[in-house]
C-alpha cells in the first residue's frame, strides 16, 4: 500500500494502523458478551447522572473498574453499557470535561483557560487544547473569541 491516494499522511498512518479497540483492565475479568437487562440500563442511567451531577468527571483518571465501584456499579455492567453504547469511559469523561470548561468559559470570560482545564481536571493545557479542538475543531482561545 502506498501514501499515492491518500488525502492526507494522517489518513495513510490510519490504514496501516488501524485503531484498536480499548481492552478493560488487565484486574477485572472481561464482562461476558451478555446485553444488559432494562433494570440494569436503567440503573447505569441513574448511576452516571447522579456522578454527572455530582461532577465525578472532574476527579483524576480512574479506571472504569473504579469509577463503576465509586458510583455503585459492578463493572461488568457499566462495561457492557458503553459497549451497547459504542462509547467508552474516557472519551465519555472527556466529553463531559469539555463541555462543562465551555459552560465555564462562557460565564467566566476572564478566567485564565489553563485555570478551567485544571477544574475540569484536565492538569495539562496542551492535552486540553488538543482535546478541545478535536471536538469543536477551534482552539479554546478561537472558541472563548467567538
Amino acid at each position: 500500500m502506498s501514501w499515492a491516494g491518500k488525502q492526507s499522511i494522517k489518513d495513510y498512518f490510519r490504514s496501516l494502523f488501524p485503531k484498536r479497540e480499548q481492552a478493560p483492565s488487565s484486574f477485572c475479568p472481561p464482562p461476558s458478551a451478555k446485553t444488559l437487562s432494562k433494570e440494569e440500563e436503567e440503573k447505569v442511567v441513574r448511576a452516571l447522572d447522579a456522578w454527572v451531577q455530582a461532577k465525578g468527571y472532574c476527579l483524576p483518571h480512574k479506571t472504569m473498574a473504579e469509577t463503576a465501584e465509586n458510583i455503585g456499579l459492578p463493572y461488568p455492567i457499566l462495561y457492557r453499557y458503553f459497549l451497547a453504547q459504542g462509547d467508552d469511559l474516557r472519551s465519555y469523561r472527556t466529553r463531559l470535561r469539555l463541555q462543562d470548561a465551555m459552560e465555564q468559559m462562557k460565564a467566566e470570560p476572564q478566567t485564565p483557560i489553563s485555570t478551567i482545564s485544571r477544574r475540569v481536571g484536565i492538569s495539562d493545557r496542551s492535552n486540553f487544547a488538543h482535546c478541545f479542538k478535536q471536538l469543536t475543531g477551534v482552539t479554546p482561545e478561537e472558541w472563548r473569541k467567538k
